[in-house]
């Protein structure tokens, strides 16, 4: 297919309400319309419509009966689990970081045993973590970062330090370039995983806890890095997450976010038992029901029924 160049101009948002109306969209309030695409942005929310566009999408027309405060109830829908989903995040990073630093500082007696390449595997990326821990070290405003720098000869903090202030990404690095798979395994067997599953997982959540952080949409996105299934469960697990579809191109499953949302759950429940996750995830479906159709999200049918998303 040839390209062509850009031509379209900016259009102001009374004008962008009136495009989205004559493409078939009903607007009930065009005041309220506008209000919202000046705080949220017409791009943003094209993202939303698009499932609600006749085929082929190219032609931007609506399906009928395509209404606007749907399009804003899913945009909604999108912002509060993305919400719910990065706090999740949060708890499995920690405790991530906590067991990283945990196993490894006490296997080599000393907290600054990352900075010696008998852990690891790969040289390039072991200086790759040192100068990142370094630069993050020398640009750092936390007070417990410039306590010790006027404290201590070495430049470098011990881990239960230096890790506080690298990325999740950083971190899920640190634990792929471990060169002992039995360093691997006691960290992963906190979560109630093999190594192996263990690693996929994190890496698909350092993905999500990114999306959810620079406020991208959540909702019906397809997974590019997909997590790998978990045959030995030690705990509530589901039957199935995937599609019956797959990408021809890898002959990979599709996944969709429910895939996530159920390892962050199995996650969960061995991290902290007594978490909201599980319960949050349901009220809010229940909430915007009629809007969301969470099977755009990869949720079967009978999803309920599984032993993870039992409530009682």
């Amino acid at each position: 297919m040839a390209k062509i160049d850009y031509e379209k101009t900016p259009k102001t948002f009374p004008d962008q309400v009136q495009l989205l109306k004559s493409r078939g969209l009903i607007i009930q309030d065009e005041v309220k319309a506008a209000r919202v695409l000046e705080m949220i942005s017409y791009n943003r929310l094209s993202s939303f419509w698009y499932p609600l566009l006749k085929n082929p999408k190219e032609d931007e027309i609506f399906k009928e009966g395509s209404n606007f405060e749907t399009i804003f109830r899913i945009y909604k829908f999108d912002s509060e689990l993305r919400s719910i989903t990065f706090k999740a995040i949060e708890q499995i990073e920690i405790a991530f970081r906590t067991q990283l630093i945990y196993h490894l500082s006490h296997k080599y007696n000393s907290g600054f045993w990352y900075q010696e390449f008998e852990a690891f595997s790969s040289y390039p990326k072991y200086i790759n973590l040192l100068n990142k821990i370094s630069n993050s070290i020398q640009t750092s405003r936390q007070e417990f970062i410039i306590k010790y720098s006027k404290r201590y000869n070495q430049h470098m903090p011990p881990a239960w330090k230096s890790f506080e202030i690298i990325t999740f990404r950083s971190l899920q690095t640190i634990y792929k370039n471990l060169k002992s798979a039995k360093d691997k395994k006691s960290i992963s067997s906190r979560f109630g995983l093999n190594h192996q599953v263990f690693e996929s997982w994190m890496d698909t959540l350092v993905y999500i806890r990114n999306i959810c952080a620079h406020h991208t949409r959540l909702w019906n996105i397809i997974l590019t890095i997909s997590p790998t299934w978990l045959k030995s469960p030690k705990n509530k697990w589901v039957s199935r997450w995937e599609n019956e579809q797959k990408n021809y191109n890898t002959n990979d499953k599709i996944l969709k976010i429910y895939a996530c949302l159920c390892l962050t759950t199995y996650l969960l429940d061995h991290i902290n038992p007594y978490h909201k996750f599980r319960t949050e995830l349901s009220s809010l479906i229940n909430e915007y029901q009629d809007s969301v159709d969470i099977a755009h999200m990869g949720f079967p049918e009978n999803w309920k029924s599984e032993d993870l998303w039992n409530l009682t």
